[in-house]
């Protein structure tokens, strides 16, 4: 089976060929081009020149299988070999020795004087073989074959080890072999470690060794196959938000082996175009990721796009993270997804007349000293999707997160300002009045904008528990300030406070006790019962209704609330599956209209939303709940006007056996069922 080329990455991904010279005291020059050699300062008869054969490339094979490292030395004159591990420096064997407890590992060796084929062995025992049975993936790195004299004559060996449904690469002469022609990877290459990114995109622990360009060079750990799932967070991370593209193909790495470069990964499945192999060009797409790290800007951060008017968006970011000095501008792509017809939002706007979907694509180019854009000239409510690339001379960064936005409908303008919401009632006033002298009590438990943090937040709890008691014989004052000589309970009631916590919402307590502190829990819905009786808080969102459901997403729209309207700085917007026993998920400071997204086909949810000014949260709307469109129609409907391949191989007279193949998704079990035919 063909893997993937990034899993091919794990096995093909390596040092570059070098020329590296060492120079250990006058006289001793050890030049590791072709050949590797030593020349000592004893220039007898009995001491010659004591050189080894370079390995003829990586050696590949599969779990479970036995490795075979093998090393020429000639002119070793009775002086010991030693083959090491090089991870941990281990030694493994000395001579015809096993030194390791690992009873899988041995060395062959012959002592004969029969001379050996091939040229330049003259005798057996110039032939050092190293033998790792039953090979595991920790088995996987680099090895080292050393000749003891001073200073000592090395060789390098890399093995790899892939899963029993692999297929190696072609044995290649492009990492162990020393050649003077091949330029080295920069020393970041090695330093470029993302585990922290792999981290907080929730790797699998064992999986970490993938996330750093020397661990994978070193023998990662683990096997590339139990890594699948979790290979799109780590090409993405190794990316690290650049656009390695244009050097992939200046390099000539074929198209479909690009993926890696944009920072992508294709998982394989049953389906033939997954399976294909990229080993071949993975030095060369490593060495472009290292090269764009070096180089490249990483992309534009928090980007915003906020509706004006029907047709304008504005488009608002941070600069990059990385390599920020060099950016010299920043592109603005913005992409007409499709256009609906205004008038299902609202009869008294249907003289818009109806637009086609179409797709159409415009790139805006912004100086490195800004970091907005308003765009101009759109269309009134029409899907567009934005994103912003970074750009120095060098290169760019991969494009921002896609942001889908709506441009308003026709006469309707974005509010920009906002009125100053009522005042709050003086509560610390009434409680120093009726005799409250505890300064901690009149802060705490006096202040109706504090009293929604008295609740159990972890370590916390004992504390705030100690609050109340301390504040205890002051419950019938604070609770009666909060009051405002009205009556929350109804509020509270709805908001799911419990019966026992009532005598707090309409003030009529005279005594706290431990049956109070549940009440903890519920204090940031108390707080808001508060401010909505107080009348600072704006009323529920009015006319909640949908447009253009479809199976993954839907337009969700609502109207201000009837009171406070003016005082509204923006909606949270809580949505949930009916299918699952999920809570709310809730998406905080949007307006309306609003592209709910990620969906999942035929499934039935449930939305509200809320109202928030200055003061807090207001009345939730009333619930709707809607369902999406079915995927498998979707599906139905686009089959149907789809090129009809089988069609074709029947009308040439394909063979009815080889009739699974004529298909776009022809899958590799069916061409595995066919091999023997």
């Amino acid at each position: 089976m063909l893997w993937p080329h990034f899993s091919s990455l794990i096995f093909a991904m390596r040092p570059q060929r070098v020329q590296m010279t060492f120079l250990s005291g006058p006289g001793v020059k050890i030049d590791t081009k072709s050949d590797v050699k030593v020349l000592t300062n004893n220039q007898d008869d009995k001491s010659k020149e004591a050189w080894m054969r370079a390995p003829a490339g990586a050696v590949t094979v599969k779990s479970g299988e036995d490795a075979l490292l093998t090393c020429v030395v000639l002119g070793a004159k009775e002086r010991p070999v030693i083959w090491k591990r090089a991870r941990d420096h281990q030694v493994l064997t000395a001579g015809n020795l096993r030194v390791t407890r690992d009873d899988r590992v041995q060395v062959l060796h012959d002592d004969s004087e029969e001379p050996l084929q091939g040229p330049g062995i003259t005798k057996g025992g110039d032939v050092w073989a190293l033998v790792i049975k039953t090979v595991k993936a920790s088995d996987a790195g680099m090895y080292v074959c050393e000749l003891n004299t001073e200073p000592p004559v090395r060789s390098f060996h890399k093995l790899t080890v892939i899963s029993r449904g692999l297929t190696p690469p072609e044995n290649q002469n492009t990492t162990d072999s020393y050649s003077a022609n091949v330029p080295t990877l920069s020393s970041i290459a090695f330093s470029h470690n993302y585990t922290d990114c792999c981290l907080s995109a929730n790797v699998t622990k064992s999986c970490l060794g993938y996330c750093s360009i020397q661990s994978i060079l070193d023998g990662p750990g683990q096997d590339p196959e139990a890594c699948q799932t979790d290979f799109p967070s780590i090409v993405k991370c190794m990316a690290d938000g650049r656009n390695h593209v244009p050097c992939c193909v200046q390099e000539h790495i074929p198209d479909i082996c690009q993926d890696v470069c944009r920072g992508e990964y294709s998982p394989v499945t049953d389906n033939i175009k997954t399976h294909y192999s990229c080993a071949a060009s993975m030095d060369k797409t490593l060495a472009c990721i290292v090269e764009g790290i070096e180089l490249l800007p990483s992309q534009p951060e928090d980007v915003e796009v906020e509706p004006l008017n029907e047709k304008q968006l504005n488009v608002s970011w941070n600069p990059p993270t990385e390599n920020t000095e060099s950016v010299t501008e920043y592109i603005v792509n913005v992409t007409t997804l499709r256009s609906f017809d205004a008038h299902l939002i609202d009869p008294s706007e249907s003289s818009l007349k109806n637009i086609s979907d179409k797709t159409n694509t415009k790139n805006f180019k912004v100086p490195s000293n800004k970091t907005f854009l308003v765009i101009n000239d759109l269309l009134p409510f029409t899907m567009y999707e934005i994103t912003v690339t970074s750009y120095n001379i060098h290169g760019s960064s991969l494009p921002s997160y896609g942001i889908r936005s709506l441009t308003l409908t026709p006469g309707k303008m974005r509010n920009t300002e906002v009125a100053a919401a009522p005042k709050l009632p003086d509560v610390k006033g009434c409680c120093v009045k009726a005799g409250i002298n505890h300064y901690g009590c009149v802060d705490k438990l006096c202040d109706p904008t504090k009293t929604y943090e008295i609740a159990f937040v972890g370590s916390n709890h004992q504390l705030q528990v100690t609050d109340l008691m301390i504040c205890a014989p002051w419950a019938g004052i604070t609770f009666g300030c909060l009051a405002n000589g009205m009556d929350h309970s109804p509020c509270c009631r709805a908001r799911g406070l419990p019966d026992t916590c009532l005598p707090l919402c309409s003030g009529n307590i005279t005594t706290l006790d431990f049956n109070h502190f549940k009440c903890l829990r519920y204090m940031t819905a108390y707080t808001n019962c508060l401010l909505q009786g107080y009348g600072v808080l704006p009323g529920p969102p009015s006319r909640l209704h949908l447009t253009n459901i479809d199976t993954d997403y839907a337009v969700v729209h609502w109207a201000p609330p009837a009171v406070l309207a003016d005082t509204v700085q923006y909606y949270h917007l809580h949505f949930k599956s009916l299918q699952s026993e999920e809570d709310y998920r809730t998406l905080d400071k949007v307006q309306s209209p609003y592209i709910l997204e990620n969906l999942e086909s035929n499934t039935d949810y449930e939305i509200y939303v809320e109202a928030v000014n200055e003061h807090g949260v207001g009345e939730s709307s009333p619930r709707l709940i809607f369902r999406t469109q079915s995927q498998v129609i979707e599906e139905e409907e686009e089959n149907a006007l789809a090129y009809n391949v089988t069609a074709c191989c029947s009308n040439v007279g394909v063979s009815s056996v080889c009739m699974p193949l004529c298909a776009y998704d022809a899958r590799m079990s069916d061409l595995r069922s066919l091999a023997p035919l």
